[in-house]
């Protein structure tokens, strides 16, 4: 056999025989890990009983990088261009070749060999890639390596009945145990590159979940003892406790409905960590709408568990990916090693069907969680099927538990002849969700009108505390314009404020802390925002008006008025039509709840709330799984990716990826300077001598303001933003003026020719 040393990585300004690293040495360290450090491949996917399947991948991945080819380019190369080496020099496909030979199991390994940097294939392309691939030699591969033969398939304790559903189980266990090999792959080459890096990943040892279920209970326990003694109060108690008894049942699948004010994140938060802890899970992930803000949940979280030390809470808004990966972005990428997630529907559902290695390297820490999903029944309806069939797999397979929380009553439960998709074994955690909701009434829902933009605002002038949902920012920015310029008139104008996401989140959060003390106080506050409010946000007026919308969005609203119940009345809530369309995601919900306004008055009553469930999920069988346009243009359903032709599985998890968005726009972050941290940040950003690390990313999401990719490319183009250099897939503002102190960032804005004079950040 030939003879060379063949090397993996390398090290900037160090000859090769003097540091390095060689492939076998990578090789061992992601599959078997570094003690202390970090588990391997083979390790994280024992959870799930892939160990094998790990250890496989990790041995096999790089087995490409024993090639004249790819060792020629590595000496030749600049230390710039080394860091594209992963993608510039295939080195994924000969682990596949191997891999493929061995049929049927070894071409699903193959798929995740070689999509370790660009992502996992559909299947057809993979045949086409290998057919072109079949001359690829590793001359200096260990023999013991090569001939390593691929496992059989691992037991699942669950297997579906119908033949496509088996394809989807496969293609999950495929998509998890990838998700192992890439952290461990990342987390191996952090190690050998920048170990101080890696030192700093781990330098804060997070509070066990032990220390957290003491700290929240210490927590509530001190709420408790100063709460007033009101019937809400006593309520909310009784909510808590149900929350700790049904904690002890075994893992499954479990709701809790609990109307809007009823101490809900708290309660769902100590169930979370009770059952965890009872039952040997490792971390609790909180998952709100994906039109919501997530950082008032995380605050409240933080708040809670203080006294267990740092580290407890990570919040994952937005990824930060460049349009090429090279090494540093992918060391940079999330991981959710930490013991309690604050995210979206967007970030976990659609890792959970993505193919890119980014996106998909936290899939295995989803194993033995508790998932709690607020406010479940605003998941989309054109991708229920996949998303339900996602949740049923996490819980029969993956040692989950899954905790559907709404304000309303359960959609998303089986219904024999009418929801057959439907989650089934579902235990309902409150004793009498009807009763516990009579009870909780604060509120009367106005019957809807129609009002034009400038009645709008005069109503909300004439009122002292109010707030206003609408649907869109556009229609958010006009209406608070409007606003303002009828109130400057009165001397009034400074008790309006305006929220929505071209706000950042340490923006939002300082106007909503002086939202809460103008209410507080009882002052004037007029607030104009879109449905961000509606989830996770403790604010409480007396009046709130709502544009038409899913009746679970009004009861949503409903939420944010006498939240505590201290009026004398019921608070009012309106619900108005200014003609102004939703966006198109809630379109179809509006006009479900138009079709039920015509036969109920009592908005929230439980049969109005059925009947909208009826109209909105339960009879649209055709919608339930209508995926966005892939690559080729084509709409499709998202399950059919995942089927058997003949002896084959055809796993297409590229188009998979491409059809399963939440939102069909998407967007990208940009750092902005908002106050003193946002401008020292993007100072930091743009002065950066190495690249940004994964604890950068993560002080950058609040200050980030997500912009859709139309307007991101004007922007650039304009010269108003851009990508510093060591921070690729950063973008960050250029002109401190393009980023309004009361309005927030408007992306369509374009540049003035004044911030040229007056200088940039």
């Amino acid at each position: 056999m030939r003879q060379r040393n063949c090397y993996a990585h390398t090290k900037e300004g160090v000859r090769p025989e003097d540091g390095w690293e060689p492939v076998l040495e990578h090789l061992k360290r992601v599959a078997y890990g570094i003690e202390g450090c970090f588990p391997g491949a083979q390790a994280a996917a024992e959870i799930f009983r892939t160990s094998a399947w790990g250890e496989y991948l990790a041995l096999t991945h790089d087995l490409g990088k024993y090639a004249d080819g790819y060792q020629d380019y590595l000496l030749e190369a600049t230390d710039e261009d080394r860091a594209q080496a992963p993608t510039r020099v295939d080195h994924s496909s000969f682990g596949a070749l191997l891999a493929e030979k061995q049929r049927p199991f070894g071409t699903l390994l193959a798929q995740a060999i070689a999509g370790h940097h660009g992502g996992m294939p559909d299947y057809q392309e993979l045949v086409d890639r290998l057919r072109r691939k079949q001359d690829l030699t590793a001359p200096y591969a260990p023999r013991e390596l090569l001939e390593l033969e691929v496992p059989e398939l691992p037991p699942l304790q669950h297997i579906s009945k119908g033949r496509d559903d088996k394809a989807f189980q496969l293609a999950f266990l495929v998509r998890m145990t990838f998700s192992a090999l890439v952290d461990a792959d990342f987390l191996a080459t952090e190690w050998f590159m920048s170990p101080e890096r890696a030192l700093r990943r781990g330098r804060v040892m997070p509070p066990s979940l032990n220390a957290l279920r003491r700290a929240l209970d210490e927590h509530l326990s001190g709420l408790a003892n100063n709460a007033s003694p009101t019937e809400l109060n006593r309520h909310r108690q009784q909510i808590l406790q149900a929350c700790r008894t049904r904690a002890e049942e075994k893992p499954g699948l479990f709701s809790l409905t609990v109307p809007t004010g009823g101490g809900k994140t708290l309660s769902s938060l100590a169930f979370g960590l009770e059952h965890a802890t009872r039952h040997g899970l490792r971390r609790v992930i909180y998952a709100i709408p994906y039109t919501s803000i997530i950082e008032q949940n995380a605050e409240v979280f933080r708040g809670a568990l203080a006294s267990a030390g740092e580290g407890a809470v990570l919040e994952h808004h937005a990824n930060f990916e460049p349009s090429e990966e090279d090494t540093w972005s992918r060391l940079a990428s999330e991981n959710w090693d930490a013991p309690l997630i604050v995210t979206t529907n967007v970030q976990m559902f659609e890792s959970l069907f993505h193919n890119r290695p980014g996106r998909c390297r936290k899939l295995h820490h989803l194993a033995d969680s508790v998932i709690i999903l607020d406010e479940a029944q605003m998941l989309p309806v054109n991708l229920l099927k996949p998303t339900l069939m996602a949740l049923n797999e996490l819980v029969q397979n993956y040692g989950c538990t899954v905790v559907l929380c709404t304000a309303t009553q359960p959609a998303i439960h089986w219904r024999q002849d009418e929801f057959e998709i439907g989650l089934e074994g579902v235990r309902e955690i409150i004793p009498e969700p009807k009763t516990l909701a009579q009870a909780l009434r604060r509120v009367t829902i106005e019957p809807v009108r129609t009002l034009t933009q400038d009645a709008l605002a005069m109503e909300l002038a004439d009122l002292d505390r109010v707030l206003c949902v609408v649907h869109t920012k556009k229609q958010a920015r006009e209406l608070y314009k409007q606003l303002v310029e009828r109130l400057t008139k009165e001397d009034d104008d400074a008790s309006c404020f305006f929220l929505t996401t071209d706000l950042c989140a340490e923006h939002r959060t300082s106007v909503l802390q002086q939202i809460r003390e103008r209410l507080e106080a009882e002052q004037p506050c007029r607030v104009v925002s879109t449905s961000l409010v509606e989830a996770g946000v403790d604010i409480d007026f007396p009046v709130v008006y709502r544009a038409i919308a899913g009746l679970d969005s009004i009861a949503q609203a409903s939420g944010r008025c006498n939240r505590e119940g201290k009026l004398p009345e019921p608070g009012r809530v309106v619900v108005f039509d200014t003609g102004e369309q939703p966006p198109a995601y809630a379109r179809q919900a509006a006009d479900d709840a138009r079709a039920v306004m015509r036969q109920h008055k009592d908005l929230l009553s439980p049969r109005a709330i059925e009947a909208y469930f009826r109209e909105h999920y339960w009879q649209n069988q055709d919608r339930w799984d209508h995926g966005a346009r892939d690559r080729n243009g084509v709409k499709g359903p998202v399950m059919s990716c995942f089927s058997f032709d003949g002896s084959n599985m055809v796993l297409n998890f590229r188009t998979a990826a491409e059809r399963y968005q939440l939102i069909t726009d998407s967007t990208t972050p940009v750092v902005v300077p908002w106050n003193d941290v946002g401008r020292l940040l993007v100072d930091e950003l743009r002065s950066l001598k190495y690249p940004a690390d994964h604890s950068l990313m993560r002080r950058c999401q609040r200050l980030a303001v997500q912009v859709r990719s139309h307007a991101l490319k004007s922007m650039l183009a304009d010269g108003v933003i851009e990508e510093p250099p060591m921070a690729r897939g950063i973008y960050i503002l250029k002109y401190q003026q393009a980023y309004d102190p009361v309005l927030g960032l408007h992306p369509g804005a374009g540049m003035n020719p004044e911030w040229l004079i007056e200088g940039g950040v």
